[in-house]
């Protein structure tokens, strides 16, 4: 019995000894990873501070623009010019929306996107207008019928649509439709204008001047269109207006050397 005694005290002993020994190395484990938490956290608010105390600009600036798009009549020199003012900043320093509002304000912009690509260039995909008519002397109205500032001086080829800005989406789509009815009669709907009134007028080949007022102007078109190749066609190069702003046909103003040359000259006007 007293043998049994001394082993198990002995037993005790050295569990109590290796646990100890534990203790100490847990304790020692948890000291080295304090010691690295530490180091570790020292070192993320040294970086911190110091890139807070950086320059902006100094984080990473744009070295390379690059523009891509299909475009002919952009002002790409002034395009250039604004994008220019980015070399140098900073990647996350640039305001990318105002970049992109300062692009759009070009006349001859469609749509425009800046966006950053890591770590220093800066893109930028632009879409131009597509010119379907002139406007007036100075601007012009693109195939989604806005109206925009532009040199008409090489669009003379296109025709003309001019009226009350706020509705031109409105008036181009109101040309669009008469001129797919004039195609059909191999006749070129070359301007159409509408006064403050409402009144219509439109250009015929280039040459032929037709009023067709503010009322039933659907019906008066297809009334012209039924006598045009009968009445008008053949002589359309001596007529200087056709006037369709009466309830039951419409009157025919000559040129006056067409009238000269025909006798007419006192009679005038001819009412059909």
């Amino acid at each position: 019995m007293k043998i049994f005694k001394r082993d198990t005290q002995s037993q005790q002993t050295t569990r109590k000894s290796r646990q100890a020994r534990r203790h100490v190395q847990r304790e020692s484990f948890k000291l080295s990873i304090n010691r690295k938490v530490v180091i570790f956290s020292g070192l993320v608010g040294f970086l911190t501070l110091l890139i807070m105390l950086l320059p902006k600009q100094d984080w990473l600036p744009i070295e390379k623009i690059r523009i891509s798009g299909s475009f002919k009549h952009l002002d790409t020199q002034l395009l250039r010019t604004q994008l220019e003012t980015y070399l140098g900043q900073g990647f996350f320093e640039i305001d990318i929306q105002n970049a992109q509002q300062q692009i759009n304000r070009q006349s001859w912009i469609k749509t425009a996107s800046v966006r950053r690509v890591w770590p220093n260039l800066l893109m930028v995909k632009v879409k131009e207008k597509q010119a379907y008519a002139r406007w007036d002397e100075n601007h012009l109205i693109d195939t989604d019928g806005n109206v925009f500032k532009a040199d008409t001086q090489v669009f003379n080829q296109l025709p003309l649509i001019h009226g009350y800005q706020a509705n031109s989406k409105q008036l181009l789509q109101r040309y669009k439709e008469m001129k797919e009815r004039f195609d059909h009669q191999n006749i070129h709907l070359s301007a159409m204008q509408v006064d403050n009134k409402g009144a219509l007028t439109l250009w015929l080949n280039n040459q032929l001047r037709v009023s067709l007022g503010s009322d039933n102007n659907d019906q008066k078109i297809h009334h012209m269109l039924a006598v045009y190749n009968q009445q008008i066609k053949s002589r359309s190069q001596h007529i200087q207006h056709i006037d369709f702003r009466y309830s039951n046909g419409f009157a025919i103003a000559w040129k006056a050397e067409y009238l000269k040359q025909s006798g007419q000259l006192q009679r005038g006007n001819k009412n059909v």
